[in-house]
């Protein structure tokens, strides 16, 4: 038996450094990803459909906002796009990065065609793949243009953001779960649709404002989606830690779906009634500033997913 023991021991060992080495071995993995032709442009109207969607639409601000100025951006303001707020999660502490032009800490020093491959392949101006927080990938060829556009536009802010900082469980997931940059779906569009249209709404929620990344529920040890799509989430609050929200069920059952209980002119005055829950991580500062035809756009998209039956209860929960 003590020889069976040390034998499963050392098969045990074995086991355990072998897939040590293969975590480690991944840790720094290149993929050869062509730059999308994307070239930034200083036309007015292109820069402020970026303006527009930097603002507003993608809420860019959430995460690469100025940390410091949280208090300016809920009241409206365009604060500097200088990132470093902390995001604590399993996998680790996670710092968004620095978007104004500066050459030496934001992307000033990055090609149109680093950028747009960032945004919509998922892979880093070193060839590394990027975590899948910037959902952007779908973005039409056009939006890219006027997001890069707008972004090149900005003031240069010096502002160095700490390096990402991976704990065990973050360099398993790296290797493996996330170990490959992730880029669209499907083909994104040359050009993006517009109107209050079903097709309109379906590229603002699936492509650009991403209400699936927080509206499905996601395991946030992985990263991955584990629930019905639009049908609800679970998130953590960024700023109070014995906080859990849960962004309601947004396909129109009848019973659990938040669209059951909006008319769709009721919809578009919710959005810009701005926040009415203190602390809630739906970013109504930024919505408030929505084109009514887009938001009628994403009510009449919704509206055509099927309903799912998945009660989310209330809005938070505090821990004890």
């Amino acid at each position: 038996m003590k020889k069976v023991l040390l034998g499963l021991m050392a098969v045990l060992a074995v086991a355990i450094g072998a897939f040590a080495l293969y975590v480690a071995s991944r840790q720094h993995l290149r993929f050869d990803v062509a730059p999308p032709a994307i070239a930034a442009t200083t036309d007015s109207t292109a820069i402020a459909r970026g303006r527009y969607l930097v603002r507003h639409l993608a809420s860019c601000g959430g995460c690469h906002g100025d940390p410091t100025m949280r208090e300016q951006a809920e009241a409206g303001e365009e604060i500097p796009l200088t990132g470093g707020f902390e995001f604590s999660i399993p996998p680790g502490k996670f710092y968004p990065r620095n978007i104004t032009p500066d050459s030496a800490t934001g992307i000033g020093a990055f090609t149109d065609g680093q950028i747009a491959r960032a945004l919509r392949d998922g892979v880093g101006n070193d060839g590394r793949a990027l975590l899948p927080f910037m959902e952007m990938q779908g973005l039409s060829d056009e939006d890219l243009v006027a997001v890069i556009s707008y972004l090149r536009s900005q003031p240069p802010v010096h502002h160095v953001v700490p390096d990402h900082q991976y704990n065990f469980l973050g360099t398993i997931v790296k290797a493996t779960v996330l170990s490959k940059p992730v880029g669209p779906k499907e083909t994104p569009p040359v050009r993006n649709p517009s109107g209050a249209t079903i097709e309109n709404g379906r590229y603002l929620v699936e492509a650009v404002a991403n209400c699936w990344a927080c509206h499905t529920e996601r395991d946030y040890n992985t990263g991955q989606m584990v629930g019905a799509h639009l049908a609800g989430g679970k998130m953590p609050d960024d700023f109070n830690p014995k906080r859990i929200w849960f962004p309601p069920n947004l396909t129109s059952d009848p019973a659990t779906g938040r669209l059951a209980q909006f008319t769709e002119d009721e919809f578009v005055a919710r959005f810009h009634a701005g926040r009415l829950i203190p602390g809630s991580p739906m970013p109504w500062s930024e919505f408030r500033g929505l084109h009514e035809e887009d938001v009628r756009a994403i009510y009449r998209y919704l509206k055509s997913v099927p309903p799912v039956v998945h009660a989310t209860g209330p809005a938070f929960v505090d821990k004890p």
